[in-house]
């Protein structure tokens, strides 16, 4: 990914990039997901649904299945993919 210039990066290339610079030692690095975050922002503007549920399924692999963050991710993901199971009954 190193080789890919930022503006040609997907948004889980970028996604992924930072997952990696979070997990630095060094602090530099660490800091730079400041502004990948910010960039990341700008490309999930241009996303679809459909790639924003993609997204939130890589979120997913870092929570706990019990975690209500979990939970919450998965029912966005569903209702962004157009598989929403989950009805409110009235």
């Amino acid at each position: 990914m190193e080789h890919l210039p930022l503006d040609e990066m997907s948004p889980l290339e970028l996604f992924e990039h930072m997952r990696k610079l979070t997990g630095s030692h060094d602090l530099l690095e660490r800091l730079k997901t400041l502004w990948f975050g910010a960039l990341l922002g700008e490309l999930l503007e241009q996303c679809s649904n459909e790639q924003i549920g993609e997204l939130l399924s890589r979120v997913q692999d870092g929570l706990g299945i019990f975690s209500a963050e979990y939970a919450v991710c998965e029912f966005a993901r569903r209702r962004l993919q157009g598989r929403h199971s989950w009805r409110r009954m009235e």
